[in-house]
């Protein structure tokens, strides 16, 4: 690798690496606590391993963005040997994008099926976050397929001068990039909202519930995010002008996205973890109303078998964010799958 004496004047890499490298730790860190969580209740599952699959595929990312750092990326074009060290640059920053955009859409995916599992919506909103998971696969999936196509019959156009012609204008992908990012941060605001809307309705303590809504709205970081990767998404336009340097701040903040996704989206998981020892655990026998749309009516309880008292849910006035939030899925559907109604029904964690 040939480098000129004056790349040292100029270098954000370093930078970069920190940030990156801050967050993976955090994220090992609260997903390591997630499934440690949820091997202790028993409840290991198919959300946890999409959340694994995606710190692993973030953590290939950033060791990939640390090897493209070490070639040069960060550094003006104009400083590198444009035949060697180039290419190499490019192509793992596109290698880079691809890990990156590919973690945020599995922890995404992983905490969807959390809240379908916690929450056990009725089928309507089911059919809804499942359409989401399947919006975000095509969405996603598009977007690294663009970043390796739009050089038609001739990919290593992408980070080599030579067959530049062919390719397909630079507005592309930077147009679907906008809309990508539009769409990723639209899913983590419906998703905050949702679980606020869904707790929000229930007639629980208001701690309880501030506890819960505080808990599955963190999302609303990952939004944000979002919107900063998205607002970085016209250096696409121009990254030719300068191709090692211009898109630094748009890796930088798709791997804070991509790690904030996975953070916020565990945490719920590990409320379990901390003050372990608490007072009630479930057992007592007061409760409180669900005043929810999808309770049904609570006193021809007897004559459905859906609304039986074996298929309850009952929440203790001891209960906790975190005793709700361990409650599994089979135990909450007897209540969401009823038709709609204005009264309510008792229910048991």
């Amino acid at each position: 690798m040939a480098l000129s004496p004056r790349a040292a004047l100029f270098d954000r890499g370093p930078r970069l690496l920190r940030d990156i490298w801050a967050l993976t730790g955090i994220a090992i860190l609260t997903v390591a606590l997630r499934v440690t969580a949820k091997i202790r209740i028993r409840k290991f599952g198919w959300d946890d391993i999409l959340m694994v699959s995606a710190l692993c595929l973030t953590i290939i990312g950033s060791a990939l963005l640390t090897v493209c750092v070490k070639h040069g990326f960060g550094r003006h074009v104009w400083d590198l040997d444009s035949k060697t060290v180039v290419p190499k640059v490019i192509m793992f920053d596109y290698l880079t994008q691809t890990f990156g955009i590919a973690g945020g859409t599995l922890g995404r995916i992983s905490f969807i099926l959390f809240v379908i599992e916690l929450l056990g919506t009725r089928r309507s909103h089911r059919v809804i976050l499942w359409i989401i998971v399947g919006l975000q696969i095509l969405t996603n999936v598009i977007m690294i397929i663009i970043l390796f196509v739009q050089c038609p019959g001739h990919g290593s156009a992408i980070w080599t001068q030579h067959g530049k012609e062919r390719c397909w204008d630079v507005r592309v992908q930077a147009y679907y990039g906008y809309y990508q990012g539009s769409f990723n941060s639209a899913t983590d605001l419906y998703l905050a909202i949702f679980s606020t809307y869904v707790f929000w309705s229930l007639n629980l303590k208001l701690r309880v519930k501030l506890g819960l809504v505080t808990l599955l709205g963190l999302g609303i970081f990952a939004m944000a995010a979002s919107v900063m990767k998205a607002v970085q998404t016209r250096v696409l336009a121009s990254a030719h002008d300068d191709p090692t340097v211009a898109t630094v701040d748009y890796d930088r903040w798709l791997y804070i996205e991509a790690y904030v996704v996975i953070i916020t989206a565990s945490i719920p998981c590990i409320r379990s973890l901390i003050g372990s020892v608490r007072g009630g655990t479930g057992t007592g026998r007061s409760a409180y109303e669900l005043s929810s749309s999808y309770a049904g009516n609570s006193m021809s309880a007897p004559r459905s078998r859906r609304l039986a008292p074996k298929s309850m849910i009952r929440i203790p006035e001891s209960s906790s964010a975190d005793d709700i939030l361990e409650r599994s899925n089979t135990e909450v559907d007897g209540v969401h799958e009823t038709r709609d109604s204005k009264t309510s029904a008792y229910v048991n964690v």
